[in-house]
């Protein structure tokens, strides 16, 4: 059982990589902005941004150094000073795992190269 307080399904990794968001206000005009990411996990990440995003919106996102591209559901979207803090999951069954280092002799399975980025 998770320790209380932590009741995440999956360990965090901090992270502090730039990722490009694109999704519709609650008036259906598309919205870009840069964030910046706090942390991810197998099944989600927690961005930075300058602007509030509804809860229940669904956002594309790219993340080039995490080779990360797919979309995901604005879980929470809290203020924090003049930035907000959103909690994303991804959709469609999309996975984040971490890239192994250009040391380690093993390769990665075809199951975790796949699951690295999700098509658009």
């Amino acid at each position: 059982m998770a320790e209380k307080g932590n009741l995440r399904r999956h360990n965090r990794t901090q992270s502090r990589s730039i990722v490009e968001l694109v999704w519709k206000d609650r008036l259906g005009n598309e919205k870009f902005t840069k964030a910046r990411t706090l942390d991810i996990s197998e099944s989600g990440m927690r961005v930075e941004v300058p602007e509030q995003i509804a809860e229940g919106s669904y956002v594309t996102f790219r993340a080039d150094e995490l080779s990360l591209h797919g979309r995901g559901s604005v879980k929470t979207c809290r203020g924090k000073g003049i930035k907000y803090v959103v909690g994303l999951e991804f959709s469609g069954g999309m996975k984040w795992k971490p890239k192994r280092a250009k040391s380690d002799p093993e390769e990665p399975t075809g199951e975790e190269a796949e699951t690295h980025t999700a098509s658009r």
